[in-house]
């Protein structure tokens, strides 16, 4: 029922009129020392794209290279990680693979379910959808000043802690309201998923920057010039197909910066927009994400797929 041609979060196959298959894979090298933290936030992101199509996570596998030097009380601490965080979300680690690399890297193969009618792809938008945003953006910037310990421990761990944070709560939310399309937020940033919603559906993105919700300091590094290289390679991938004008430069590379298990963009319809808003704003303002945010809005297609007013 969805594949590769429009590059969403997770490919998904109809078992029968009640039941289809969302299945999924993620891993990547770790981003913080502490390596209970980091098997968190790799299993949160992997179990994101099954949240983004709407779905519930069930079965996952690990994947994960371990170097050969490795301390074996540091590789049960990533997988235990990992294991917390898939028994939250209700699913069950079943197994997977390990190989050895000179880059430890962790991360879950996902399987999760969902009613063949109510799968969310992310090309799906219509005229007049709202977009909101569930959980704060500049997450790489920040990770890349802490590189050069510019970030205080406390700053830095209250990222972690938004990484790792699951997006249940708000899938669980918007699924009970007319959605026509989501997405999470991960490497291609916020622009760069925007730009594939867009071109996908045929439709172009208005995007209010002012509305944007934003890592505290993120602003300040990015003025500072902590942009990861990820934020220049999404700038490439986008294009000319987004317009800046006016932009001052750091907001740009926030637009820009990749995150690692970021939020969803919810594409919601019209009618229901505010109360979807409100109830997301009930369940997640109180947690360690604050409080979503409405950024922007579905037009017709234009000269550029997105456009952000500053």
């Amino acid at each position: 029922m969805v594949g590769f041609d429009t590059s969403d979060d997770a490919a998904v196959y109809k078992i029968n009129d009640e039941t289809a298959l969302i299945f999924t894979a993620d891993f990547f090298p770790a981003i913080t020392d502490d390596p209970y933290m980091f098997g968190q936030i790799a299993a949160a992101n992997a179990l994101s794209d099954i949240y983004a199509m709407g779905g519930v996570p069930k079965l996952a596998l690990n994947l994960f290279c371990i170097s050969e030097k490795m301390p074996e009380p540091v590789i049960k601490e990533i997988l235990r990680g990992g294991a917390d965080k898939a028994f939250e979300a209700g699913a069950i680690i079943c197994g997977g693979h390990t190989i050895y690399d000179s880059i430890p890297k962790y991360g879950l193969a996902v399987t999760g379910f969902v009613h063949p009618n109510k799968i969310l792809r992310n090309s799906t938008c219509k005229t007049g959808d709202v977009l909101i945003l569930t959980k704060p953006i500049g997450s790489g910037i920040l990770t890349t000043a802490a590189k050069a310990d510019m970030l205080g421990a406390a700053e830095l761990q209250s990222v972690y802690d938004v990484m790792a944070f699951l997006n249940a709560a708000a899938c669980n939310v918007m699924t009970k309201y007319e959605v026509h399309a989501c997405t999470d937020i991960t490497g291609f940033g916020l622009l760069g998923h925007l730009y594939e919603m867009g071109k996908g559906s045929g439709v172009s993105i208005e995007l209010s920057c002012q509305a944007l919700p934003i890592f505290d300091a993120a602003v300040e590094y990015a003025e500072m010039g902590f942009v990861p290289a990820g934020a220049y390679s999404n700038r490439t991938f986008v294009g000319d197909s987004a317009a800046l004008d006016g932009v001052p430069r750091a907001y740009q590379d926030i637009l820009f910066d990749p995150q690692t298990s970021g939020g969803l963009v919810i594409a919601a319809a019209q009618k229901d927009a505010q109360q979807l808003y409100a109830e997301l704003c009930t369940v997640l303002e109180n947690t360690v994400c604050g409080k979503p945010a409405i950024i922007g809005t579905v037009v017709e297609r234009a000269d550029k797929v997105v456009r952000i007013h500053y």
